[in-house]
């Protein structure tokens, strides 16, 4: 309840009984932070999307219809060879973000295991490992659908230097939008 005094019977009402309660403040900060990671993670997921669908040959992506555009190569140019490598750590970091919003560490922890998970995908595209990795599938799954699919990812795919590389600038410029979003406020001073 607000506070009430005054000389001659005025009645004024204390600063700290207008101001929102701090947690009502960082409930609502958190709420627009997820939804701005929310928004920056979707679009970067559609772009990675769009490169499978008009730059990578018809059923290159496991999870998109084989038949769905016929890819030319000609709009993403050589970026396109390498931006789902970026995108991959990038946006799913940020999905992760969003889900703990007020939680910063979760975050950069969710940026490092995004990168961790695209290395190792990159890595298991060399001839040994990629061998023994879809050997391993099949003993361990036999022919099911995603077993198969997961192998021929190894199998298929063709290790790239620049893949690393933008698995690794993708985690980081993730860290880097968590770290502006995750910043205090200006005036957001809490005491009351």
């Amino acid at each position: 309840m607000p506070s009430v005094s005054g000389a001659a019977g005025r009645k004024t009402v204390s600063r700290a009984a207008t101001r929102p309660a701090a947690a009502d403040c960082d409930r609502a900060r958190a709420a627009t932070r997820g939804r701005a990671v929310w928004w920056v993670s979707a679009g970067a997921l559609a772009v990675g999307a769009l490169v499978y669908l008009v730059d990578r040959a018809a059923g290159s992506a496991s999870l998109l219809p084989a038949g769905a555009w016929s890819g030319t190569g000609r709009y993403f140019g050589a970026v396109g060879a390498w931006l789902p490598s970026f995108v991959h750590p990038f946006a799913f970091s940020l999905v992760f973000a969003a889900l703990a919003p007020t939680d910063a560490a979760r975050a950069y922890r969710a940026c490092a295991a995004w990168w961790a998970v695209n290395v190792a995908f990159e890595l298991g595209q060399l001839a040994p490992a990629a061998t023994a990795i879809a050997a391993a599938l099949h003993a361990a799954f036999g022919d099911a659908a995603p077993a198969r699919a997961l192998a021929n990812h190894f199998l298929r795919g063709t290790f790239d230097r620049a893949d690393l590389l933008a698995a690794t600038a993708g985690a980081l410029a993730a860290a880097g939008v968590i770290h502006l979003l995750f910043q205090p406020e200006a005036g957001a001073d809490h005491e009351d």
